[in-house]
């Protein structure tokens, strides 16, 4: 008898791959680092990866872990998925890092001293309690700016660093030892309100997993597969929980392209791309090189300035497409020559019909934006600030959410502390401070201490009633939770409290402007299932961007901003020594820090499709308005000359193609080993016109010298 065999059709979605993507998506099995260069499909190959494990029976939803880096990108990647397959995929690990921590210690709250209805806590409140932490420890707060603190206190969880770990860490060595003291207070006070911050989520998801092995055996048997997506910018405490929950199966497959990292200055750790091969054994590597965004021209220059970096595994962008039109390097006069010719090239691309939304002018950073704005008001072209202030950092926003957080949590001490006196109900900082003193003695929440001083009737008659009026609405309406719409609970409670009744009587634009937003939040909260739920996301929206896909208008953003979007004209202006590469970076940093700029240079130019344009400026305004001469950023010369053409457009035609030529001859590079008379060997750090940036090996200091004093050694 003759037996047929039974052969599964393939899936429509591996369709349309090219060889590398199909490699990277059927390679289920052990470590997997997808090398995604700009461009080549890195959302297609982690969605179908997605879509391919469920369609072949590999693992069920809930076996599965997917880890973006905004909501807005995990939503995404679901929705991709579910039409992929033709069905939902609920049940999924799939999220942010901070998602799927608060998910892991929502389910497991006790071993860490925590309820489980803890409340995150945002950047104000973080501030706030940290200058109540410094109060207390008798630290004056000019001496000691709450700002650094966090940010200290933040560095140190993204390293996975608890307070009696960092004895030793230059944080603890700068502040003479204090931050130990003020971090240990910061935590247990945190536990105090059943609170998290941020880096919480993590860290305390990694310590839970590191002491209780019952709970990490269980997340390693359940989550057999495990995706990440941007790879290149997690931090240490990142990659220790991907490793804790990988330990097991070992099927882990991260994509991400160590030429996009830019974000060390807020945590992101470089060496975890390159040396996955070694944190990972028996791991396999697949690189994604073909181009389906920019034309030839495009990627010549991107990869002719990346390809001086060192610090990376290495990949070779290509494309089938045309080389298309060179690439433009434009210098002008000065910083107002720059934005009006700027302005020249979007109207003459608006007049041929080039939708403005396609358009974008990326800059180094912030500052240079003022010039250009001014620019585009004057010459009436409409734009787009984007990563500019978020709709959830607006303080009526800000507000609104501390009053719901109260009644949700009654030991949230942080909310009640924002709105006790917004309104204002005559609360001084006398009895405020009285009733703080009155919870740590009693080990109450400030609610409870509120409380006791009403009973007691200890405020004045004018103040025991107007306080009393706020805790009767707070307590009424934390009633109504189980039996009420939540948006309706929401309006009524800020029109009770006299919130909105404070905005009418302003009688300004701007409260016009926040009563609007105010229903925009009211009415978003009807989205969600409970007030609780609408909280908790939204202390998990870390999106940067603002609405990129409004019509009609020309984005304008920093770099950092761009990443991860795409348009057909891409204007990059400020090209000089001091902005790109930032000189600040490269002072703090060294040969690291001049090789995160140029990654941050390779990220401009991949966000074009067609058209790019590069600026540089004879003269810079200083903020005196004073100019001052400026020297071609040493990234012009690493440009390939065949994709690229030249346009000067002042009257030094002559002089900068031969400035630019000496940058590409050079005597000295980066990384070169140098001998000073003096000063004996060192390595060159940068470049600055005829001064060389040193550090040398006898002091480790770093010296700017003359070039002609130094001698290059082989």
């Amino acid at each position: 008898m003759n037996e047929k065999l039974l052969i599964i059709p393939e899936p429509d979605f591996l369709q349309g791959l090219n060889d590398q993507q199909r490699q990277a998506v059927t390679s289920t099995e052990g470590p997997l680092l997808v090398l995604s260069g700009a461009g080549t499909g890195k959302t297609k190959v982690l969605t179908t990866r997605l879509a391919n494990l469920i369609f072949s029976n590999k693992a069920k939803n809930f076996q599965i872990l997917a880890v973006t880096f905004t909501n807005k990108a995990a939503n995404e990647m679901k929705r991709r998925v579910e039409s992929l397959i033709k069905k939902p995929i609920e049940g999924m690990y799939i999220g942010t890092f901070h998602s799927i921590g608060l998910r892991i210690l929502r389910k497991n709250a006790s071993y860490v001293n925590l309820k489980n209805d803890f409340t995150i806590l945002d950047t104000d409140d973080q501030l706030r309690l940290l200058k109540q932490i410094l109060s207390y420890l008798n630290l004056d707060n000019k001496k000691h700016n709450p700002k650094n603190y966090l940010y200290f206190i933040d560095s140190l969880k993204n390293y996975a660093l608890n307070f009696d770990q960092i004895s030793n860490h230059e944080f603890e060595i700068h502040t003479n030892g204090i931050l130990s003291k003020v971090y240990e207070s910061y935590q247990k006070r945190l536990e105090g309100f059943n609170a998290v911050d941020f880096g919480d989520l993590i860290l305390k998801t990694l310590n839970l997993l590191k002491k209780n092995e019952n709970v990490l055996e269980y997340y390693q048997n359940t989550l057999r597969y495990i995706l990440v997506d941007e790879y290149q910018d997690t931090n240490t405490a990142q990659y220790l929980l991907l490793r804790l929950l990988a330990a097991k199966h070992q099927n882990i497959c991260c994509v991400g392209d160590e030429d996009q990292s830019i974000y060390g200055w807020r945590g992101a750790q470089l060496s975890n791309i390159l040396n996955f091969e070694k944190h990972f054994k028996k791991s396999k590597i697949i690189r994604l090189e073909q181009n389906y965004r920019s034309t030839g021209n495009i990627l010549s220059a991107a990869s002719s300035i990346i390809s001086e970096n060192t610090e990376r595994i290495g990949k070779t962008l290509w494309t089938n497409d045309s080389d298309g039109r060179k690439v433009k390097v434009i210098n002008v006069d000065d910083d107002t020559a720059e934005a009006i010719r700027m302005c020249e090239i979007i109207k003459q691309l608006i007049e041929k019909n080039k939708n403005p939304n396609e358009i974008a002018v990326l800059t180094r950073a912030s500052f240079q934006f003022k010039e250009i704005e001014d620019r585009f008001v004057k010459e009436g072209i409409k734009y787009r600030v984007v990563g500019g202030p978020k709709f959830y950092d607006r303080k009526e926003i800000k507000d609104a959410i501390a009053y719901f957080r109260i009644i949700v949590n009654w030991d949230d001490d942080l909310a009640l502390e924002r709105i006790i006196n917004i309104p204002k109900r005559g609360l001084g900082t006398k009895y405020l401070s009285d009733l703080y003193k009155n919870s740590r003695t009693k080990n109450i929440s400030l609610f409870q201490s509120l409380k006791e001083h009403l009973a007691l009737k200890i405020f004045p008659k004018k103040l025991l009633d107007s306080m009393n009026y706020f805790v009767n609405i707070l307590e009424s309406n934390q009633k109504k939770l189980s039996k009420k719409i939540h948006s309706d609970i929401a309006g009524e409670l800020l029109e009770e409290v006299g919130y909105c009744d404070m905005l009418k009587d302003d009688k300004t634009y701007e409260s016009e402007g926040r009563l609007e937003n105010l229903k925009k939040l009211v009415s978003d909260i009807n989205n969600r299932n409970s007030l609780g739920d609408f909280l908790e996301e939204v202390s998990l929206v870390i999106d940067n961007s603002s609405d990129v896909n409004e019509k009609k208008k020309i984005s304008l953003m920093t770099i950092h901003s761009a990443k991860g979007l795409e348009f057909d004209t891409v204007l990059l202006p400020g090209w000089e020594e001091g902005i790109f590469p930032n000189q600040r970076n490269i002072d703090e940093h060294g040969n690291k820090g001049l090789e995160e700029e140029r990654r941050l240079a390779y990220v401009g130019i991949t966000r074009a499709r067609n058209s790019l344009s590069i600026f540089f400026a004879n003269y810079r305004k200083q903020y005196n308005q004073s100019l001052y001469r400026t020297i071609p950023s040493r990234f012009l010369s690493e440009l390939p000359k065949k994709s690229c053409d030249l346009k000067v457009e002042d009257k030094m035609e002559k002089e900068y193609p031969r400035i630019i030529e000496s940058i590409k001859s050079e005597k000295f590079r980066v990384g070169d080993k140098v001998f000073h008379e003096n000063l004996g060997e060192g390595i060159v750090l940068g470049i600055s016109n005829d001064k060389v940036q040193i550090t040398f090996q006898k002091t480790k200091e770093v010296v700017k010298v003359l070039a002609d004093y130094l001698k290059k050694l082989n």
